[in-house]
């Protein structure tokens, strides 16, 4: 079937529903196709509790679609939604999915985009259930999540003295951003395009009994400072000479966490630093500024 044409807005959401539709779970009581959706939230151990989060994401904000596919577009706006669930010590469930699309948007380009987020999505085992269209001079897509949390991981729960972990070295998605901005587009910048989120590192964290997470959205030092800020302690990063750490690049989704040096590290962990007394990043002893990516600035 030929879709190289512009829809209509019943066409584009038949050929959305059709991709969301295919991936579904049991506890979806009632899916696509009502005013709204209805799941069913049974309770963890009795003390489970609703986690939400949403992101926007803009075309030539926040992504390039001469660089980018569709299919990578909703992969990544989805990866940066669930990673915001995986930094609160929850398990992201169902998804909702609203769109404003070009005019000249076709039945075909949706289906690449919805099969995008859903391919992400289905990495966790979450489901998109509902959403909404409407149409714009630039594609913007904002993803809302819904997930399940027992104990909330909070940016405020460093404690002096814990260590700093990561999940990983980050620096990959800025370092390919750096080689798209050149009119460089090989497999070096697909870490930009379609960030690899460690999912089950989030989980072991959380598990460990990490004491506060966030994901580096905006950078390391930054999310960082948030930590630091929310928790009312100094943060005190050290590097060694063969260590390459990217402090301020962003969009990787590497989780940061504090835990009690008396508590076995969770898998996966990387201890560059600890929580002092004090206030704000010290890297090397000297002080860090850095407050991420402004939209209004």
């Amino acid at each position: 079937m030929e879709w190289n044409f512009v829809a209509s807005e019943t066409e584009l959401i038949t050929a959305i529903k059709a991709v969301f539709a295919s991936a579904t779970s049991e506890r979806v009581l009632i899916g696509i196709g009502d005013d709204a959706a209805v799941v069913s939230v049974p309770k963890v151990r009795g003390e489970g509790k609703a986690v939400l989060a949403t992101d926007m994401a803009v075309e030539d904000v926040h992504f390039n679609r001469s660089w980018s596919s569709l299919f990578e577009i909703g992969a990544k706006t989805t990866a940066a939604n669930l990673a915001d669930i995986y930094a609160m010590g929850g398990v992201p469930e169902f998804l909702l999915v609203a769109a404003a699309l070009p005019t000249n948007f076709s039945a075909q380009d949706a289906t690449e985009l919805a099969r995008g987020i859903v391919d992400e999505a289905q990495k966790v085992g979450a489901v998109v259930v509902g959403g909404d269209i409407s149409k714009s001079e630039k594609l913007v897509l904002t993803i809302s999540v819904y997930g399940s949390v027992k104990d909330p991981i909070t940016r405020s729960g460093a404690q002096v003295g814990d260590i700093v972990i990561i999940s990983d070295f980050p620096g990959k998605s800025a370092s390919g951003l750096a080689l798209l901005k050149q009119g460089i587009n090989d497999e070096r910048c697909s870490f930009h395009k379609r960030p690899i989120v460690n999912y089950p590192a989030a989980r072991d964290f959380a598990l460990a009994g990490v004491s506060s997470m966030i994901d580096t959205s905006d950078g390391l030092v930054s999310e960082l400072t948030h930590i630091a800020n929310a928790s009312g302690v100094g943060i005190e990063i050290r590097t060694h000479e063969d260590e390459v750490i990217d402090f301020h690049g962003g969009e990787d989704h590497v989780f940061v966490a504090t835990i009690s040096p008396h508590l076995p590290f969770p898998r996966q962990a990387i201890e560059i630093g600890k929580v002092v007394l004090g206030k704000g990043v010290r890297i090397n002893a000297v002080p860090a500024v850095h407050e991420g990516y402004k939209h209004f600035s």
